[in-house]
């Protein structure tokens, strides 16, 4: 990645410019964070979506991210560009069925067991009964239990009807019972960008790491040279600070 200073100018040219070839140069500076966050997420998918898929739903949300930061809010590039990857990434993945066939077979007679089971023995069925019933060694079980826990990602945009593409839509039947007002969610987010502006740069990076970058408390010591215990210890006092000041702001936001 270039220099701080380097990407500083390049970042003014192009907001005052919007030149595509200056776009491109901070796309390529920025590939490397896309290619991170992508091999964090595509470790915890099945093997059948394949690396190149999620970096290529990464690299989009990159080209959003670069489009629209603004470099009046003074938020790092990286913070807002891992949230824009991640989404990307996830709004891909929800839009095409990508479990096989065989994944699928197994969780549904994963799920008539289950509901067998729990109809003879009048109870939840116990790991056990469960891999005696399917005929299932323990690490089989444990992989069926990760398949079935994985088609929790699927497209809302599908219907739930298989044979019937046209017929409606699983999200037509999604009530949204929090009524989010899109007004006071800016608003909350303008207020937790100023808060967390006002932190010290130690505080501020380990919420980056932890909450943006997936880190583990133990890979963040070793980022900034802090052992685990000491992360922690940080990680418990700013977020303390984060709630307690934005519960402070809550009556003119009416969080």
């Amino acid at each position: 990645m270039q220099k701080s200073a380097e990407l500083q100018a390049l970042w003014e040219e192009y907001k005052r410019t919007s030149n595509v070839e200056l776009r491109n140069q901070l796309v390529e500076a920025y590939l490397p964070l896309v290619d991170y966050l992508a091999g964090r997420i595509a470790e915890r998918l099945p093997r059948c979506v394949g690396l190149d898929e999620v970096r290529s739903a990464g690299v989009v949300g990159l080209l959003d991210a670069v489009r629209g930061f603004d470099l009046s809010r003074g938020i790092k590039f990286e913070t807002y560009c891992s949230l824009r990857v991640r989404g990307s990434i996830l709004d891909e993945l929800r839009s095409r069925d990508w479990a096989p066939r065989l994944v699928r077979n197994r969780a549904q007679k994963y799920a008539v067991a289950l509901h067998d089971l729990q109809a003879q023995l009048g109870r939840k069925p116990t790991p056990p009964e469960i891999m005696q019933d399917l005929q299932l060694t323990p690490t089989e079980f444990e992989k069926l239990q990760n398949d079935v826990a994985r088609l929790a990602i699927f497209s809302l945009s599908q219907s739930d009807d298989g044979n019937e593409p046209d017929g409606p839509a699983r999200s037509q039947f999604i009530v949204d019972s929090r009524n989010v007002d899109p007004s006071a969610e800016l608003e909350k987010q303008e207020a937790t960008d100023f808060v967390l502006a006002e932190l010290e740069e130690r505080e501020r990076a380990v919420l980056e790491l932890y909450y943006f970058q997936g880190l583990t408390m133990k890979e963040i010591g070793g980022r900034l040279q802090l052992s685990e215990s000491r992360v922690c210890q940080i990680h418990g006092q700013t977020v303390t600070r984060v709630r307690d000041e934005l519960r402070r702001r809550g009556a003119d936001l009416a969080l």
